[in-house]
């Protein structure tokens, strides 16, 4: 018996890599097919309640679950990963850091940085010496859990942490802490910089 052959579409290995985290521009062949086939990709995950993100002038893409109700409760595609305090930092320094560099360098088209000034500018928020010990013991951790988000992306380096090792911020930063989540962000900090000042 004679089987018929069967072939995927073309466009699926673009849909299991946005099952896998956000897509972005640089990874060739699976950002191409997006571009190509968006409509069937899109009307593919709206079978089950998931939307397709396209940001094509920051180059990245990804998925978002619907909210089913009042709760905001999804179809369980995707499990939200609440952020540890240190992280959230992080992404908001880095996503003001972002900001800054939008508005002032209009020559480059990305942001760098290094694993040295991301330790000099989180340090400014932890004023007891316990917990800036604490930070730079366990600031590569921070930064790997912002690797795994795709917020940042290692483009100097190797597996041995250096100070030298660089960074490009991921405009999806923007996405995932628009402004009013900066600012309010921002605002927590104040305050509590502002009690710390009172004690």
């Amino acid at each position: 018996m004679i089987v018929a052959e069967r072939k995927p579409a073309i466009w699926a290995k673009t849909v299991v890599r946005l099952l896998k985290g956000p897509l972005f521009e640089d990874e060739g062949e699976a950002w191409n097919q997006l571009q190509l086939h968006q409509v069937a990709v899109s009307q593919y995950f709206e079978q089950i309640g998931v939307d397709v993100i396209v940001d094509a002038k920051d180059g990245y893409a990804y998925l978002k679950q619907w909210e089913l109700d009042d709760k905001g409760s999804t179809i369980g595609l995707m499990q939200r990963r609440p952020l540890s305090y240190e992280v959230t930092l992080l992404c908001v320094i880095l996503r003001k850091m972002l900001e800054e560099f939008e508005l002032n360098d209009t020559s480059s088209k990305h942001l760098y940085i290094s694993r040295k000034l991301l330790r000099t500018e989180l340090e400014t928020f932890f004023r007891e010496k316990a917990n800036r010990m604490k930070l730079i013991r366990e600031l590569n951790r921070y930064i790997n859990e912002v690797l795994e988000l795709g917020y940042l992306k290692q483009v100097k380096g190797d597996t041995q942490a250096d100070d030298d090792d660089t960074f490009e911020v991921r405009r999806i930063l923007k996405a995932r802490f628009d402004d009013d989540v900066l600012q309010q962000f921002l605002q927590q900090l104040k305050e509590e910089s502002e009690d710390a000042e009172l004690i």
